[in-house]
């Protein structure tokens, strides 16, 4: 497979020199950007595992295809790594994975501890609260005993 990764790098490299090309002509720009686009494509099919080029392979396919027929005859280099892409592919980096998501799995869970963080009220937010309970009662909005109730849940039993 590092045939394949060679000549995948040597398709970018000639990808990008007819896409350069094609563009500076300008009458073929369109052209130019789907060859500098093919250029990247083969960038990255260089860097596929064999399963993930099997995966992939009707877009090579498509890729090497517009390949073979923009930069004839050097284009059908391209042939040679479709050619490589076959379905006798040995997994063997999922099985990996999976043996390794299983001894996971079977350790045991760590305890998690909640912690409730208070921000004590500074004294000016206790007499800001405090005055507005006064006006409520002094409104006729809340009873003597709501008052002294919320003033004992605000001050604590102590006051």
């Amino acid at each position: 497979m590092k045939s394949s990764k060679v000549i995948f790098h040597i398709l970018t490299v000639i990808a990008y020199f007819y896409g350069v090309l094609l563009c500076a002509t300008m009458i073929l720009l369109p052209l130019g950007i789907y060859a500098i686009i093919s250029a990247e494509r083969f960038a990255l099919f260089a860097e596929l595992s064999p399963y993930q080029m099997l995966q992939n392979k009707q877009n090579i396919k498509k890729w090497v295809t517009f390949g073979c027929i923009l930069y004839f005859p050097i284009g059908l280099i391209g042939l040679i790594p479709l050619k490589n892409i076959n379905n006798n592919v040995v997994v063997e980096e999922p099985a990996a994975q999976e043996t390794n998501q299983e001894e996971k799995t079977e350790e045991e869970p760590k305890e998690t501890v909640e912690v409730e963080i208070h921000t004590p009220e500074t004294d000016a937010e206790k007499a800001e609260k405090l005055e507005k309970l006064e006006r409520f009662r002094q409104n006729g909005l809340i009873t003597q005993e709501e008052f002294e109730q919320a003033k004992q849940d605000l001050y604590g039993e102590n006051k």
